[in-house]
């Protein structure tokens, strides 16, 4: 069997090992939760990505192993009614909690609406981070097996693996097995916060930097990410330190009545290490505040969509730029703001 072959299959073990972890349970599950867990939006569907779509579509950046075992990352076509969705919430509370946001337009200043934003942007990652992490303790588990039959048959390697290549597969998965640990635990004590807030209505404690961009721009995004640095280069989290506590960034895009909407919320005890926000971005020029968005967006980002009709009207000489670009994102570290590239996804 050659490289190209050994990819496909592993490709298929992979999405089966993803289907078979994914985490399916309710964000906020209480006593008054409906029995059915469903399939919800992080990105709003009829309101903000059916504005998006062609023909029912919009694109998602995807990352798959090529056929050399290489990462590819390429814009791929998704229906609008999976894109962006996870099993995160059952369906009364899909319903209930974020009436304020589905039901009317937001308001710039309505803390309910954005700390709603916020919290939707952190049950997505969480449910991701969750499935991501059991995926890698299952995978750590059979490279450290003597199972060499299930060992060759999911990871597509040719013979036997020696000692040497079962210490390097494991070392591998160990490392990416621990950072996803790490921050699982810190996104569960997001979690038990953010719901404390959610129920007592305090949503006071999210603190969010709005900028109006004056035409609407068919991306959306919603996400959480730590930054790492500022356009000045100082430092707000740092990663590799695990001990540290650190500072979530909640960004969420979306377009509105002629206008773009790019919400940057923070928790209010970290207000000091965003203090940034108002210094480097909001007394920026508009083309200005676009480019830094977009490298924010292409460097921290995974969860965002863009419309089909806007993307080709990109050069085809420029598009492998943001290929390269979301590419190195995954695994680069000690990332840094710029807008050297000029890469704009405000199309």
């Amino acid at each position: 069997m050659n490289a190209s072959s050994y990819s496909v299959a592993f490709r298929k073990k992979f999405n089966k090992l993803k289907s078979e972890c994914l985490l399916k349970s309710c964000f906020h599950e209480d006593n008054q939760c409906s029995d059915k867990i469903i399939k919800a939006h992080s990105i709003q569907n009829n309101k903000i990505l059916n504005k998006l779509s062609e023909d029912g579509h919009v694109l998602m950046y995807t990352a798959a192993i090529g056929n050399e075992f290489d990462l590819v990352t390429t814009m791929k076509k998704e229906g609008r009614s999976k894109a962006t969705t996870f099993s995160g919430f059952c369906g009364f509370h899909d319903k209930e909690l974020f009436r304020a946001i589905e039901d009317g337009d937001y308001v710039v200043g309505n803390k309910e609406q954005e700390f709603l934003f916020a919290y939707r942007a952190l049950a997505k990652e969480y449910f991701t981070k969750k499935t991501t992490t059991e995926m890698y303790k299952r995978m750590y588990s059979l490279a450290g097996s003597s199972n060499y039959e299930k060992i060759n048959e999911f990871f597509g390697v040719i013979a036997k693996p020696t000692r040497e290549d079962l210490i390097d597969i494991s070392g591998m998965l160990s490392a990416h097995l621990l950072g996803c640990e790490d921050a699982g635990k810190r996104l569960e004590l997001y979690r038990e916060r953010m719901n404390y807030y959610l129920d007592n209505q305090n949503f006071d404690e999210i603190v969010t930097e709005v900028i109006e961009l004056s035409k609407e721009h068919l991306i959306a995004v919603s996400s959480i990410t730590f930054l790492e640095r500022d356009l000045e280069e100082n430092i707000i989290n740092d990663l590799s330190d695990f001990q540290i506590s650190l500072a979530p960034l909640f960004i969420t895009v979306f377009p509105q009545d002629g206008k773009t909407y790019v919400l940057l919320s923070y928790f209010k005890r970290n207000a000091l290490r965003y203090k940034f926000i108002k210094k480097q971005i909001l007394n920026k020029t508009e083309v200005e505040q676009r480019e830094i968005i977009s490298s924010i967006v292409m460097n921290y980002c995974e969860n965002f969509a863009v419309s089909p009709i806007k993307w080709k009207e990109i050069d085809e000489e420029t598009r492998p730029k943001y290929d390269k670009k979301y590419r190195e994102s995954l695994y680069e570290v000690d990332k840094r703001l710029s807008t050297e590239e000029k890469l704009n996804l405000f199309i």
